[in-house]
């Protein structure tokens, strides 16, 4: 149930800034006047930030364990073909026969955890990822390849081609460290792919030559640390790029968790660079408030021109998910601190703990957890309140 809200005397950053003022949410987006009959909120000493953007996952794989049979692969290929090699062993062949519900579910429950509210995932677009009660939102337009090895140079262009030149297209490109991804970017522009709305993910075997010619061209970089350490023991050349970086978390396959991590990761190994002229700005969505109205900055809004004026946000002190103190979707609160979620007293809750932290969940989101055959580690959910109770068939 979505209510009209007035939320005072809390701090909204915008990525650089943090400055007070108050904040209307009516049908779920954050509009420049007050609504009627809206429920004052005062979240005094409290901070807001806006939903992150994860701009790289694929959520159907966030069941499976963090997997690698070599302790460096040369490039991520490598990688793709020893896990293909082993599907039908264990663990792979149980995880890969739970039902595509359960697993994206949980793709989307680890986002929302962390506060990301907007994902791009990288694969087919599954109808049930745009369900109105899904945990987050998904780009629902967009184009995409897997690679220049797991597909055809014919399929690669035939999706770049169908793809419309204001929607973005993605590929990975040049995740390894050997002369074969270091020749990946020369190669998709050969074959007519590299244009405007190319989204290149990971690059890090890109050559500096490379880089100095994506940035006149391409529309962005998805970097996903962690991954790219794990697999390659490579980081992207931050410094060599003046382009627009995004962050993403990537799989569960081969990240540490979730995008909090990637932000560690990607503060602790930049730090120096984020007070430079060509810094990247930790925050992939900004609150800009330019005739009071909500709008979204490094974010996929600007890749498929569409605002996002979303009432998505968290209240933080820490980039760890249990320290959050409470994560909003749509005005609508997820889960948070028990004196958090009492703030909204027409959200019905049940408990639940949070990697040792007790929360309250949304009752509705709490359904769907209860309903998951997988579980989130981390997360333990009470029973529902006997007015909640469904069978589901």
């Amino acid at each position: 149930m979505s209510q009209p809200l007035h939320i005072k005397n809390a701090i909204v950053s915008d990525g650089d800034d943090r400055v007070r003022r108050d904040l209307f949410v009516k049908n779920g987006r954050i509009v420049p006047e007050k609504p009627n009959h809206a429920l004052e909120v005062d979240l005094e000493g409290y901070t807001l930030f806006p939903g992150l953007v994860n701009a790289h996952d694929h959520l159907e794989l966030n069941h499976f364990p963090r997997t690698k049979f070599r302790e460096v692969y040369n490039n991520a290929h490598q990688w793709g073909e020893d896990v293909n090699a082993r599907l039908n062993d264990e663990p792979f062949k149980t995880l890969r026969s739970y039902p595509l519900w359960d697993r994206i579910f949980i793709g989307g429950l680890k986002n929302l955890l962390c506060g990301a509210t907007t994902v791009v995932h990288h694969g087919p677009p599954h109808k049930p990822m745009y369900h109105k009660d899904f945990p987050v939102r998904v780009l629902k337009n967009y184009g995409w390849a897997h690679s220049l090895h797991f597909n055809t140079e014919e399929e690669i262009i035939r999706s770049y081609k169908n793809t419309p030149k204001d929607v973005p297209w993605f590929i990975h490109l040049a995740e390894g460290t050997d002369e074969v991804a270091a020749g990946e970017y020369q190669r998709l522009k050969k074959m007519g792919c590299v244009g405007s709305n190319t989204v290149i993910v990971h690059g890090v075997g890109m050559t500096e030559e490379d880089l100095n010619d994506a940035e006149q061209i391409i529309k962005a970089i998805v970097y996903c640390p962690s991954t790219s350490e794990f697999l390659l023991n490579e980081k992207l050349q931050v410094g060599k790029w003046r382009g627009k970086i995004l962050i993403g978390s990537d799989s569960r396959l081969t990240a540490i968790n979730d995008l909090c991590d990637e932000y560690e990761l990607i503060y602790k190994d930049n730090k120096p660079l984020l007070h430079s002229p060509y810094k990247f700005s930790v925050y992939p969505r900004r609150f800009q408030w330019g005739e009071n109205v909500y709008e979204s900055n490094l974010s996929f809004s600007e890749i498929d021109n569409v605002t996002f004026p979303y009432a998505d946000f968290s209240c933080s002190y820490s980039w760890s998910r249990e320290e959050i103190e409470l994560i909003v979707k749509g005005g609508i609160p997820q889960i948070g601190d028990a004196e958090m979620m009492a703030k909204f007293p027409y959200v019905q809750t049940v408990a639940c703990i949070l990697d040792g932290v007790e929360k309250r969940m949304n009752v509705d989101l709490a359904r769907q957890v209860h309903r998951c055959k997988l579980k989130e580690k981390g997360l333990e959910v009470d029973a529902l309140p006997l007015g909640k109770r469904f069978i589901f068939f």
